[in-house]
């Protein structure tokens, strides 16, 4: 995806040559290729950090009412998204 994002880039830029390169699996240490790299891990943090809070709010036992004390939603009040939403783990807890 990095590579593919360069490629862009480069194109655009006027830097077909550079381009073919890239698409050619080359140029792993070009600029372009390593920002579009970070720019991907940081997106990639953040979407593992939103399956995590979708996964435990789309388990059936999350909402399960017969649980001693009521459903972990009813406790939630939508904890997890807001520690999500902040750049933190789902459950993210200060003590």
């Amino acid at each position: 995806m990095a590579r593919d994002g360069a490629i862009v880039y480069l194109r655009a830029t006027g830097r077909d040559d550079l381009a073919a390169l890239v698409a050619a699996g080359e140029g792993d240490d070009f600029p372009e290729v390593r920002s579009a790299a970070a720019a991907l891990r940081g997106l990639g943090d953040v979407l593992t950090r939103y399956e995590a809070a979708l996964r435990q709010y789309a388990e059936a036992d999350f909402w399960d009412d017969d649980w001693p004390g009521g459903a972990l939603a009813r406790h939630d009040h939508g904890e997890m998204a807001r520690n999500v939403l902040n750049g933190r783990p789902p459950f993210f807890h200060r003590d």
